[in-house]
């Protein structure tokens, strides 16, 4: 039998719990299983799913992945005591021993096939952890081997927060000649079953692992969320010609144009922001009496420390937790392009002079400059182009000692920022710093990781109050409890966060007339 139809019930985020008195927690040794969870089709069979929103061929999805297709299928137990909630030795039950065949539409008539040779069988690896990101895909090179000896906290640990499923990427689409397709995005789904029987729970589009915001200053940054701190001359929003005309002055006041993020990166995290940069003209050293190169400047800085009265950046020690880039006109000592770390005790990132590079920028040309911290090789670089050309050599910079030969320990920043920087605070002196600079900035791109706290759903069930979320790794989290607003009560100890699903309770929630509920969450780093 071939069955073709739209079904709401197969598409959506899949089954977290398994209803009735069997039921409970969906978790890779127990899968769901009830009629009113999965679409079952048979050899011969195929089932189309039509996506609300099209589903974005995106490489910088996590793995490269675009969506996630759940199963039922689940990993066996194999030890015979059970002991420790379960061990698996990797081997699976109700999976599919055939093979199916995936394909994707925008229209819903012309399919293009997913490569086989790239494509995992539906209902097979990875199996649903309901405690997961449904939007975070496994990583795909895992094999059933990675989960032997593994009980669910193993398990869940290899999953990297998600909720299991199998990963599809558009990149894989085929015309009927087997030639590559390049498809921006797709709206339906198809899944043919060839051999055996494959049983759908849902799919689900996935999320990129961060946050992009960007601004091409069509509009006033300041209807969309940024901030004038300081001088706010400095920054002058062109309506005409549709971006932002800067000035770097280190006469006045230390001075930004700030875009709050709404969480704090660490270097745990990645990031990354790019823009157009059109240098009219700079001076280093304009003050005869701070002869010294002060930067021309932007990146993340840690706002509170950034807008404190100590803050001076000139001095080099009183500027704690910055991701910049920075740019020294030459004054003697060599143009100097360096993507600058700064602890939160203020001590610069230092590892040689390879932390920088020596050359000259030029005016009067759009640079495409690139500022991106990567925290799987812990390294911060700068790279600018111009026509798609490099301008110079990229700065490439590895977290690992200071400037004094200690270990670099961590930096904390939550803010994007054009930065002036004062001279104000320094001292006259052959080695005191000074700046004037004015340029055009346009087309700015910031990717940054989510907040700490999301999707949270909240439900009062016999007695009991019980709060989950998606939470960040690296984090802290409380329910706290209050009656009047004016204080607020821990309920029970911090649970640091996986990336998945976290569910808090207050079991005592109905010995109250009235009790309200928020959740506090903090760094662990």
């Amino acid at each position: 039998m071939k069955l073709t139809r739209l079904l709401v019930l197969a598409l959506g985020e899949p089954s977290r719990i398994t209803p009735g008195i069997f039921g409970g927690s969906v978790d890779p040794f127990n899968s769901a299983y009830l009629g009113s969870q999965l679409v079952s089709v048979g050899a011969g069979g195929s089932l189309t799913l039509e996506f609300n929103t099209p589903i974005s061929n995106s490489p910088a999805n996590p793995f490269g992945l675009d969506f996630i297709v759940f199963g039922n299928a689940g990993f066996t137990i194999t030890n015979g005591n059970y002991s420790g909630g379960g061990i698996t030795d990797g081997s699976m039950y109700g999976n599919n021993t055939g093979s199916t065949r995936v394909s994707v539409s925008m229209d819903g008539v012309t399919f293009y096939t997913l490569n086989p040779a790239l494509a995992p069988t539906v209902d097979t690896l990875f199996p649903t952890d309901g405690a997961g990101d449904f939007s975070l895909p496994v990583n795909p090179a895992l094999t059933n081997g990675a989960f032997g000896g593994q009980g669910l906290a193993g398990i869940a640990a290899r999953y990297g927060g998600s909720g299991g499923g199998a990963g599809y990427d558009l990149a894989w689409a085929q015309d009927t000649n087997g030639a590559p397709v390049t498809l921006n995005s797709a709206r339906y789904v198809r899944v043919e079953v060839l051999n055996g029987k494959s049983e759908i729970d849902g799919m689900a589009a996935v999320s990129p692992a961060a946050l992009t915001v960007t601004q091409d200053f069509s509009n006033n940054p300041l209807a969309h969320g940024w901030k004038l701190f300081g001088d706010a001359s400095l920054f002058q929003w062109n309506a005409a010609n549709q971006n932002l005309q800067v000035t770097w002055d280190s006469s006045r006041s230390n001075s930004y144009l700030q875009l709050p993020l709404g969480t704090v990166m660490s270097r745990s995290d990645d990031f990354r922001v790019e823009l157009d940069l059109l240098l009219n003209d700079f001076q280093g050293g304009v003050n005869p009496a701070k002869p010294g190169p002060m930067q021309l400047a932007f990146g993340f800085q840690n706002r509170a420390n950034a807008e404190s009265t100590n803050f001076n950046r000139g001095t080099g020690a009183d500027s704690p937790n910055l991701v910049e880039f920075n740019f020294f006109p030459d004054t003697g000592f060599g143009p100097t392009v360096w993507p600058a770390v700064i602890s939160t005790n203020s001590e610069f990132n230092y590892n040689g002079s390879g932390d920088f590079q020596l050359f000259d920028l030029p005016t009067g040309i759009t640079l495409h400059i690139v500022l991106a911290y990567t925290s799987s090789n812990q390294t911060v670089l700068t790279s600018i182009r111009t026509n798609g050309v490099l301008v110079g050599p990229v700065a490439s910079a590895r977290i690992g000692s200071t400037f004094g030969g200690t270990p670099f320990t961590q930096f904390k920043v939550d803010t994007l920022a054009i930065s002036s920087y004062s001279d104000l605070g320094l001292a006259p002196g052959p080695y005191a710093s000074s700046l004037l600079a004015h340029g055009v900035i346009d087309n700015l791109v910031v990717t940054f990781p989510p907040p700490p706290i999301q999707h949270e759903q909240s439900l009062l069930a016999a007695g009991e109050w019980q709060h989950s979320f998606i939470s960040r790794a690296n984090w802290n989290y409380v329910l706290q409890a209050t009656t009047d607003f004016q204080s607020w009560t821990n309920l029970g100890a911090p649970h640091a966060g996986t990336g998945g699903q976290l569910q808090l309770n207050d079991a005592n929630a109905g010995s109250f007339s009235k009790r309200f509920y928020r959740i506090s969450a903090t760094p662990n780093f």
